[in-house]
């Protein structure tokens, strides 16, 4: 069959031929008749002028005559044919047909694409089979990619490229397809070894030394240009290419990082002092390693401020000379800077140097019998850390005696006389009182103690309290001792007990003040001396009692106690709220079940109540907040009681009868 084809396509080349030959020469009749016509005039023409021009008119006539008379003949024997000298891919196919230069780009360049690529950059390389793209040689654009060279463009360019063929080979490129998705994915596997960012030089510290670490170029991977010659590969005799990539620089090199090396290594030459007034410390080499970091500052600062350094003029020049590839890029050149990190240095500097000046003292709010004061805040001198930084910089660096004097500051307070008058902390908004049994020493003091941590807290407008979040665990290192706590509804020794008076007092004072309540929950056996269905219990890790600012300004907690009442009030600018409240009926009742102990210490019969018990019961209280005479809200806490167990002893001591009198004979 392809015989067959062969033939027909070589026939068709032959009456190709046939038929340019026959309008050949039928063009080069109508030319001779158009000549005849004018040669009379020509002749003429030529007779007039003189012999040297007469000459050089007929050599070029003579010239274009047989470059006419070639490209004719070259135009007839390629007829049909790909032009000789032309090469898909390395592949020699002039002088061919079609369906024969088909025949052997397929055979040559499908044999090469069962070979692997070798991709590489550097010390890395990857070997890439066709399959992995699901690369294909592109056999029949290669063959009229060939048949077009000489038979596009005008009749000049077709003459021009025709000849240009005979003394230079024709190479055109292969085509090779391949799946978008699977070379994208493959380019992208080659961009991550290869492409990195531009790494500045630096300094490294080790303990007390202090080394280079070099800058590392910058590679960006050209991703196109190796997607389209990896697939100009597989179809190529070259089995290997070289990933086309762009270099970027760096903007501090290894001399721009040689004064930083060098003014590190002199910080830590030695211990370093800072005096103020009659005292002084002194800080290890060892300490000074630690607070010293690095920044790149721009090269004319560095050189603007070189003759406070030790950097010389032949460091910097070479600096210069190394950089310059960076400034041609556009990109500032940097130079490394070595320094005494304030920040770092401050925590050490003042645990040691914290006694020189004297603390700010933060404004406070005083609350007294329902009014609320501001005790003003104070300014304090402090050490000037950041100053001292500069300065221990420039000293260590310098040459010179290694001692710093050590300059004192304002220290302005967190709070301000003039920031605590705008909290708007200005009254009372609400208070409430609980009382309990003053026997009970450790109970007494765990109250007194968690009301001292609770005493001045601060809520910001619109910011939530949780009890447990400000308290924080109630432990024996903060003053906490064991005292009786409701534990799995069972009255057992606990580390805090007693803080459910501080968290039933806190909510009473928030019910009252109208504020949203978001949290509470209720002990869970009823206990009578609490204000009925409205108790709240605290645990750590455990149930929690929040509720919200909703006005436009701050509002303080503040407490007071004696050895058996506490109270906890709240200081605000008041909100206007009118608060109610109804207490609803007890229902579910539940009455509470009899533990009996056996005491053998108690007389037989005898029964004494250890524990009492409780019923189970239910209640709902409903608060009602109004503002104007409008309803703000309506809450409805609800309190579901367990029974509480009562335990009793019962006594097992036997009881001897009383011996009876016998009289005397």
């Amino acid at each position: 069959m392809s015989d067959r084809v062969g033939y027909e396509r070589d026939s068709a080349g032959a009456t190709e031929a046939v038929e340019a030959a026959r309008l050949a020469r039928r063009a080069a009749a109508r030319r001779g008749r158009r000549r005849g016509r004018r040669t009379s005039k020509v002749r003429e023409w030529l007779v007039s002028q003189p012999v040297v021009k007469r000459v050089a008119v007929s050599a070029a006539l003579v010239v274009a005559a047989l470059l006419m008379l070639v490209v004719g003949i070259e135009v007839a024997a390629s007829a049909g044919r790909v032009h000789p000298g032309v090469h898909v891919a390395g592949v020699a196919v002039g002088g061919k047909t079609s369906a024969k230069a088909t025949e052997t780009i397929e055979s040559a360049i499908g044999a090469r694409m069962d070979a692997p690529v070798l991709v590489a950059f550097e010390e890395q390389t990857w070997s890439v089979e066709a399959t992995q793209v699901a690369a294909s040689p592109q056999v029949k654009e290669m063959t009229d990619a060939a048949m077009s060279v000489g038979r596009t463009g005008d009749p000049w360019t077709r003459v021009r490229e025709r000849a240009s063929a005979w003394f230079t080979p024709v190479e055109l490129p292969p085509i090779v397809s391949a799946d978008p998705d699977l070379l994208r994915s493959l380019v992208e596997t080659v961009n991550a070894g290869v492409s990195r960012p531009p790494k500045d030089a630096g300094v490294i510290i080790e303990g007390t030394s202090a080394r280079l670490d070099p800058a590392v170029v910058g590679v960006t991977m050209r991703a196109e240009d190796v997607g389209a010659q990896l697939l100009e590969a597989f179809a190529s005799e070259t089995r290997q290419i070289t990933v086309p990539v762009d270099f970027v620089p760096v903007q501090v090199t290894d001399a721009d990082a040689q004064d930083a090396l060098r003014d590190a290594e002199a910080m830590m030459a030695g211990p370093v002092t800072v005096t103020y007034d009659a005292e002084s410390w002194e800080f290890a080499a060892e300490q000074i390693a630690q607070w010293i970091r690095f920044r790149p500052i721009p090269f004319e600062e560095a050189t603007a401020t070189a003759e406070t350094s030790v950097t010389s003029e032949a460091v910097l020049a070479q600096s210069q000379e190394s950089s310059a590839s960076v400034e041609t890029t556009g990109l500032p050149r940097l130079v490394l800077e070595a320094f005494i990190d304030s920040e770092v240095a401050s925590a050490t500097i003042t645990a040691k140097v914290g006694e020189a000046g004297r603390a700010p003292v933060d404004a406070e709010f005083q609350a007294r019998s329902g009014s609320v004061t501001i005790v003003p805040s104070q300014d304090g001198v402090g050490p000037d850390i950041e100053a001292l930084a500069v300065e221990m910089t420039h000293a260590l660096t310098s040459g010179g005696e290694r001692a710093v004097e050590l300059r004192t500051m304002r220290v302005e307070p967190d709070r301000t006389t003039a920031e605590a008058e705008a909290m708007g902390i200005k009254e009372r908004i609400s208070t409430y009182t609980t009382h309990f049994d003053a026997g009970n020493r450790p109970r007494v003091n765990n109250i007194h103690t968690l009301a001292d941590a609770l005493d001045g807290t601060l809520i910001p407008p619109g910011g939530t309290f949780s009890f447990n979040e400000t308290i924080g665990p109630r432990t024996a290192a903060k003053g906490y001792q064991e005292a009786p706590a409701i534990v799995n509804g069972k009255l057992v020794p606990q580390l805090g007990g007693g803080i459910c008076q501080v968290g039933t007092t806190i909510f009473n004072t928030v019910f009252e003040s109208g504020l949203p309540v978001l949290e509470r929950r209720n002990h869970s056996f009823y206990i009578s001396h609490y204000p009925t269905g409205r108790d709240a219990t605290v645990s750590w890790g455990g149930p929690d009692f929040k509720f919200k600012n909703d006005t436009e300004n701050w509002v303080l907690i503040a407490t007071g106690y004696s050895s058996s009442s506490l109270t906890i009030s709240l200081y605000g600018t008041d909100p206007g709220y009118e608060v109610s409240a109804s207490v609803g009926a007890w229902t579910n009742i539940k009455p509470h079940g009899v533990e009996e102990t056996k005491d053998a210490t108690l007389p037989e019969g005898t029964r004494v109540v250890e524990d009492s018990g409780v019923d189970g019961r239910t209640i709902v209280v409903t608060r009602t907040v109004k503002k104007g005479g409008s309803v703000v809200r309506t809450d409805s806490f609800t309190s579901v009681y367990k029974p509480k167990t009562e335990v009793m002893r019962v006594g097992t001591l036997p009881v001897s009868e009383p011996e009876t009198a016998t009289a005397a004979p």
